[in-house]
């Protein structure tokens, strides 16, 4: 009997190992979880960008920028940074603006990898030649477009 009565203690210790296993797991992986998420999230900036100065470009817009053409309909432009460009355009619509930029930059080499037509809406357009990647983002405001190129 002392064998048989030590085999089951033996049993009824590894089950609640395992049990107690089955319940710390879970409740560490919750708090592995909560901690990843709170690192992340104190890693974010405080503020983000202001990206509605893009919405509205100042000044007379550029013929071409960076190599990339600007839609002779554009009203206004303005370089924002070494990367980004925005320009508004009258009397365009969404389709216009795309179908120029397919033209004009896949007959100066660039391929399109991706077009997300959104109709009359906007769109959002890129475009890669070598290592440079081309982001093409077509948004209304008030009655004109605008195009923002960001070009990595």
């Amino acid at each position: 009997m002392t064998r048989v009565y030590k085999s089951m203690l033996l049993a009824i210790l590894i089950v609640t190992a395992l049990a107690c296993g089955l319940i710390s797991n879970p409740l560490s992986g919750a708090q592995n979880l909560a901690s990843t998420a709170e690192a992340m999230a104190s890693a974010i900036p405080s503020g983000l960008p202001d990206v509605s100065k893009y919405l509205n470009p100042q000044g007379k817009p550029a013929t071409d920028w960076n190599g990339i053409p600007i839609m002779s309909q554009a009203t206004a432009g303005e370089e924002f940074s070494k990367s980004t460009y925005s320009y508004r355009a009258s009397g365009v619509t969404a389709q216009d603006v795309q179908t120029f930029y397919n033209d004009k930059l896949k007959a100066l080499g660039w391929s399109s990898p991706f077009s997300a037509q959104g109709g009359s809406t906007g769109g959002l357009m890129l475009f890669t030649k070598e290592s440079q990647v081309l982001t093409i983002t077509i948004t209304p405001a008030d009655q004109d477009l605008v195009v923002l190129l960001t070009l990595q």
